[in-house]
C-alpha cells in the first residue's frame, strides 16, 4: 500500500519537498494515511475538527488526536466548534465548516496541499448515491482530486486499509454513527457493496478501471465544451452572454448548458430549456445568479447589486469608488481644450458645461420614469426606451450609474450626456468625468 500512495504522490513535481496539511479525524483511514506520510518522511501537519456532534465521543476523538500528535512530534491545528444545535443538515454544515477552516489554514500557512483520507469505497458509495439521485457523468466519477486537494488513498479499498492498520498495529477511533443504516451512505456500505464483492472478487479492480474510463470520457467532454464555450459564450462587462443561434448549432446544446450553468447553482434544467423559447425578458434564478432571455441571447449575471438603492454625492476634483468602478472629476478651463477633445470623447468619459451645474452632482441608479435629452437627438426620451434602442439588457442597466443635476440626468455613464449640458461656444468652465473599471 505504501507503494500505491507513493506512486499517487509522484505525479506532483518535487513532491518530497512539498508541505502538506493532513485532515485527521481519528478514524482508521486518516490514521493510516498519517502513518504512511511518516514512513515517507514528508513534511506535514495535522488538522482536526471537533464539532461536538457526538458529545463525549467527539471530545475523546480530539484527545486521541492530541496524544497522537505529541507522541509523533507533529504540529496539530484544532478547530472546536459546537454544531450540535445547527438548524442545517448537520453533515452538510460540518462539511462546509470543515473545508472553510481548512482553506483558512492553507492561506495562513505555506501549505502546498490539503490531504484527505478518502478511499476507493468512498468513491464507490458516492457513485451509487449519485446514480440514485440522477446525475451527469461528473457525478459518476467518484471522489476526485481537486486544486490543492490530494486524496492519495482514492484507489485503495477499505479492506486494504484495515489490513494495513492491523498489520502495523495502528490505533484508531471508531465513529459509532458509522454503524447506523439511517444514512444512505452507510446502507450502501453495509448492504450494497458487500453483495457485489461476494459475487465478483474483482469488484474493486473493475471499479478502478471504470472510474479511469469515466474520467477519460469526461476529459473528452471537457475538451469539447471548452471549444464550444469559445464560440457560444462572450463576456460583456461582468455578464456572460450566450448566442442562441450558435447554441442551437451545437451538437449537444442541453449538455453544453448543463456544463455552463451547473457551477453557478442552476439545477432546474427543464426551466433552462424552456427559457430558450420564452419571450424576451423572462428570467430564472439560482441562489447566486440569474439567467435572462434577452432577444437572441441568454444573459448570465449575479443577482441584483447591493448598490441598487444607494446614491452618492460627487464634487469636482474628486475620486469616488463604487463597486468595481472608479469615477474621477476635474474642473478645466474651456480655453485649454479643443472641440475635438470633447466631441470625440470615449464612452467612459463626459465633458459637461460646469456653470450649468449645481454641485455636488448626485450619482444614482436608474428609476422607472427617468428621462433625459440625449445628445444628438431631438427632444426628450425615456431611459427605458433609450436602453431598448441601445439593446442594453437588464443586468447591464442595473450596473449603469447616472450623474444628476437635481432631477436632471447629466450623463448616463458609459453611454450619453444630456443635450442641455453640452459644451457650447459660451462655455467657460468644463467638468470632465472619467470612469475606470477596476479588475
Amino acid at each position: 500500500m505504501l507503494k500505491k500512495v507513493k506512486q499517487s504522490l509522484q505525479s506532483i513535481p518535487g513532491w518530497t519537498a512539498k508541505k502538506y496539511l493532513l485532515a485527521i479525524s481519528g478514524g482508521i483511514d486518516s490514521m493510516v494515511l498519517a502513518h504512511l506520510f511518516k514512513k515517507l518522511e514528508l513534511d506535514f501537519e495535522l488538522a482536526h475538527c471537533n464539532f461536538k456532534l457526538r458529545g463525549q465521543e467527539s471530545d475523546a476523538d480530539q484527545n486521541f488526536i492530541i496524544s497522537f500528535a505529541k507522541e509523533n512530534g507533529l504540529k496539530l491545528h484544532l478547530n472546536v466548534c459546537d454544531l450540535s444545535n445547527s438548524k442545517q443538515n448537520t453533515q452538510i454544515a460540518a462539511r462546509n465548516a470543515r473545508y472553510q477552516w481548512f482553506q483558512q489554514l492553507m492561506q495562513q500557512s505555506p501549505f502546498d496541499y490539503l490531504v484527505t483520507a478518502h478511499h476507493l469505497d468512498d468513491s464507490i458509495e458516492t457513485f451509487f448515491i449519485n446514480l440514485q439521485r440522477g446525475t451527469g457523468l461528473k457525478g459518476l466519477l467518484g471522489i476526485t482530486n481537486q486544486k490543492n486537494v490530494l486524496r492519495p488513498l482514492k484507489q485503495i479499498s477499505r479492506q486494504e486499509i484495515t489490513e494495513y492498520a492491523n498489520r502495523h498495529q495502528i490505533s484508531w477511533r471508531e465513529d459509532s454513527s458509522n454503524a447506523s443504516d439511517k444514512y444512505r451512505r452507510n446502507y450502501i456500505r453495509h448492504h450494497i457493496i458487500p453483495k457485489f464483492t461476494k459475487t465478483n472478487p474483482a469488484f474493486y479492480q473493475n471499479f478502478n478501471k471504470t472510474f479511469l474510463y469515466l474520467k477519460q470520457s469526461q476529459d473528452v467532454i471537457d475538451l469539447w465544451y471548452n471549444n464550444e464555450h469559445n464560440k457560444i459564450v462572450k463576456k460583456n462587462n461582468q455578464n456572460f452572454l450566450v448566442d442562441l443561434k450558435q447554441l442551437k448549432q451545437s451538437a449537444a446544446p442541453e449538455l453544453f448548458l448543463y456544463h455552463w450553468l451547473s457551477p453557478y447553482g442552476f439545477t432546474d434544467f427543464k426551466a433552462v430549456k424552456a427559457l430558450i423559447n420564452n419571450q424576451s425578458g423572462k428570467t430564472i434564478y439560482s441562489p447566486t445568479h440569474r439567467l435572462i432571455k434577452n432577444r437572441d441571447t441568454l444573459v448570465l449575471s449575479e443577482k441584483s447589486s447591493t448598490f441598487k438603492n444607494n446614491f452618492y454625492k460627487m464634487d469636482y476634483n474628486q475620486s469616488v469608488k463604487i463597486a468595481n468602478l472608479e469615477f474621477e472629476t476635474r474642473l478645466i478651463d474651456a480655453q485649454n481644450i479643443t472641440e475635438k477633445t470633447y466631441f470625440e470623447a470615449e464612452k467612459n468619459e463626459a465633458f459637461i458645461d460646469y456653470d450649468l451645474l449645481q454641485m455636488p452632482l448626485t450619482v444614482r441608479k436608474w428609476q422607472t420614469g427617468d428621462y433625459f435629452y440625449p445628445l444628438g437627438l431631438n427632444g426628450k426620451k425615456k431611459l427605458s426606451d433609450f436602453f431598448i434602442n441601445q439593446k442594453i439588457s437588464l443586468p447591464e442597466k442595473e450596473k449603469i450609474w447616472l450623474f444628476c443635476n437635481g432631477k436632471d440626468i447629466v450623463w448616463i455613464s458609459g453611454f450619453r450626456i444630456d443635450n442641455r449640458y453640452k459644451i457650447t461656444d459660451q462655455t467657460k468652465r468644463i467638468l470632465h468625468i472619467k470612469m475606470t473599471e477596476k479588475k
